[in-house]
């Protein structure tokens, strides 16, 4: 998909801007500090229908100010107009698509697909648990919509559960919980298996630059139970039924995809501990640009491609080799505060109008 041209009121910096993107992408170059990262957000916003940084959405309204809203002109693959429009105010968010209100985001995620790569990537692997669940949620998401609501449904039946937790039940009532746990988790546990065996696979056929001598990145899933994964409903039943007296302690459950965690590894060794900065920030932009080679053959979407100064840290062969890999016909947008970048993206040209008065 071609992003066409994308429109900001009250966003951020930016108080009324309108700008015209090439179909190849374009380069977005400026001192630090000269709000590149704010439009790239804007644009990945257009994807996910949220902060790509994690930002809330109050925190996005230019001050002084009592609403945002992005405007953005997309031409699909298969050459239909698609208008994406996100407004906040009053503390609501609205989505339209060609003009018509959207309910669920998952109406978004059906059509809209972007990839924001940027310098924090090591923190996917050094970072929180739930950072990581957060990125993989999405990734998953961007695969496949229908995770959205098996994922809702996992925190709505957590969030029933652990109120449960608090005050006093009976045997029957909690038993019905627990099962209902049980089958949240399975069913958001089918498309996490899903998820590790296609990219543990793209992992293992390329790139193979990630790593030096043939070292093989790999990715693994961490249950908070022990073989959970593969066990039945009544096997996991029993487990959880073991962990009354803690969960009763803690007043919140104990157990669930809601906590399991992902962990990178590194010819069998756990990145976190042992892997350099570099090899962490490589393993991690390639993890993006395989998803971005996944989203085009899983949903038949080429995504948009955001690179936000990622090559600031970079020797000239990995940068290389990542130019190479998002040469596929994708459409990029490249953030530097470098004004020579453009010799190395020919095929790019600077965005017109940035850098004028937001």
């Amino acid at each position: 998909m071609i992003l066409q041209r994308i429109v900001l009121g009250n966003y951020r910096n930016y108080q009324a801007r309108d700008f015209d993107l090439d179909a190849a992408g374009n380069l977005i170059i400026g001192p630090n500090g000269c709000v590149k990262t704010n439009l790239l957000e804007a644009i990945a916003y257009c994807g996910i229908g949220r902060s790509i940084r994690g930002h809330k959405d109050e925190d996005l309204l230019m001050h002084g100010k009592n609403y945002w809203q992005i405007n953005a002109g997309f031409i699909t693959d298969n050459e239909r107009s698609l208008q994406v429009g996100m407004a906040w105010g009053d503390g609501r968010k609205l989505l339209r698509l060609n003009g018509v209100p959207a309910k669920q985001l998952s109406s978004l995620f059906d059509q809209v697909k972007t990839i924001y790569c940027a310098p924090q990537e090591p923190l996917l692997i050094n970072g929180s648990p739930r950072l990581r669940r957060q990125y993989f949620d999405l990734a998953i998401s961007q695969l496949y919509p229908q995770y959205i609501p098996l994922l809702r449904e996992l925190n709505h039946v957590v969030s029933q559960r652990n109120a449960l937790l608090k005050g006093s039940w009976d045997a029957k009532q909690k038993e019905s919980w627990d099962l209902s746990l049980i089958k949240a988790n399975q069913d958001v546990l089918a498309f996490r298996m899903k998820y590790l065996e296609l990219i543990n696979k793209a992992l293992a056929e390329g790139p193979g630059f990630v790593a030096p001598l043939a070292q093989k990145p790999q990715l693994r899933y961490l249950p908070v139970i022990k073989d959970s994964t593969t066990l039945d409903a009544e096997s996991l039943l029993y487990l959880v039924q073991k962990m009354e007296a803690r969960e009763k302690h803690w007043q919140r459950s104990l157990f669930g995809a809601h906590l399991d965690d992902w962990d990178f590894y590194l010819d069998g060794r756990a990145m976190k501990s042992f892997a350099s900065q570099g090899q962490k920030q490589m393993v991690a932009i390639a993890l993006k640009l395989l998803q971005a080679r996944l989203i085009k053959e899983i949903t038949g979407i080429k995504p948009v491609l955001l690179l936000d100064d990622v090559f600031a840290e970079l020797d000239s062969y990995h940068s290389r080799k990542i130019r190479e890999l998002v040469n596929d016909g994708l459409q990029v947008f490249v953030a530097s505060p470098r004004a020579d970048i453009a010799s190395e993206w020919p095929t790019l040209k600077p965005l017109k109008g940035f850098g004028a008065q937001a």
